[in-house]
């Protein structure tokens, strides 16, 4: 929830502005006593709310410079490149077909205001009787590709800002597909982190050693068939040392086919909360855009408590 809210306020499109509007709307539909007591003070909090939101992640992506994938540190990183889908898993959005790495859609009943200006309705200004639909978004891995390196998207719990959207009518629904083209550029902002190449040390080797006997332990009568050499019923100490050195052979294995395996990058939400955010502009132009939503919610803030103030003076 928390999550869901801050996207909100901080989401392309200006959306959060609107929420001004429908309060001024609603205060001078209340009376000036209302507008003065709880609409101005609701501006208030919520200009501190945007501001406050929205500079934190200005502060966050200005302060993370843009690494290159092929020498990035591990951990929260800020990448550049181009969208593209794995050779062998492309992506396909489920409404129109069209070839993709990332898509959101929704349907909902059709409405002739909105058909008549051409507006599409965001999933967030439609009633539950109105969505057909909870807004589907992929959650299949793409890559981005900076120079040779990829690094490996998986856009689960990110803050997607899609630079194409389509609608369209069938009978009396509107459709409607939001996506990330192949070949568009992508921005990243989230937790980097790296998979194969990695021979384990020792401790690692004890533990995954013991992990396979406790395996084995719990098949009795497939241990038993394996290594009861001389049908007893139970294993003895010296089969049992038989079962040890035989799981120290099968981990010894598996970790040489870690140390040979290629290691890939990729990049989650973060484990500490820090946002996620994909989308399709330089990294300038994303720290630009939260700089200026925060500083147009601090003029609302600060509108606000002055008509606020005034008002109590005037009073």
């Amino acid at each position: 929830m928390q999550q869901w809210l801050s996207w909100q306020w901080t989401r392309n499109g200006w959306m959060a502005f609107g929420l001004y509007l429908l309060l001024g709307i609603a205060g001078l539909k209340l009376g000036l006593p209302a507008f003065h007591h709880a609409i101005l003070p609701a501006m208030l909090a919520c200009g501190l709310i945007g501001w406050w939101l929205n500079y934190r992640r200005y502060r966050l992506i200005a302060d993370t410079p843009t690494a290159r994938a092929a020498s990035a540190a591990l951990g929260h990183v800020e990448l550049y490149g181009v969208a593209a889908n794995h050779d062998s898993a492309v992506n396909y959005s489920p409404y129109s077909g069209r070839r993709c790495v990332w898509y959101r859609c929704w349907r909902y009943h059709n409405d002739r205001q909105a058909i008549g200006s051409g507006r599409i309705l965001d999933p967030l200004s439609l009633d539950s009787a109105s969505l057909l639909s909870i807004p589907e978004c992929s959650d299949q891995s793409f890559v981005l590709q900076d120079g040779k390196q990829t690094v490996i998207i998986h856009p689960e719990g990110a803050e997607v800002q899609s630079p194409h959207r389509e609608s369209w009518q069938e009978g009396k629904e509107t459709l409607v597909e939001e996506w990330i083209d192949e070949g568009d550029p992508l921005y990243v902002l989230g937790q980097l982190s790296s998979h194969g190449g990695i021979r384990p040390d020792q401790q690692a080797f004890r533990q995954d050693v013991g992990a396979k006997l406790s395996e084995w332990k719990q098949d009795q009568p497939a241990l038993l068939r394996r290594f009861d050499l001389d049908g007893s019923g139970q294993i003895s100490e010296q089969e049992w040392l038989l079962v040890r050195a035989a799981a120290e052979r099968e981990v010894r294995q598996l970790h040489q086919q870690l140390a040979s395996t290629p290691p890939t990058l990729h990049v989650r939400q973060p484990e500490d909360g820090k946002p996620f955010l994909i989308n399709t502009l330089p990294p300038q132009r994303v720290a630009s855009c939260y700089r200026w939503r925060a500083w147009l919610h601090a003029l609302a803030a600060l509108l606000s408590f002055l008509a606020w103030l005034h008002g109590g003076i005037a009073g």
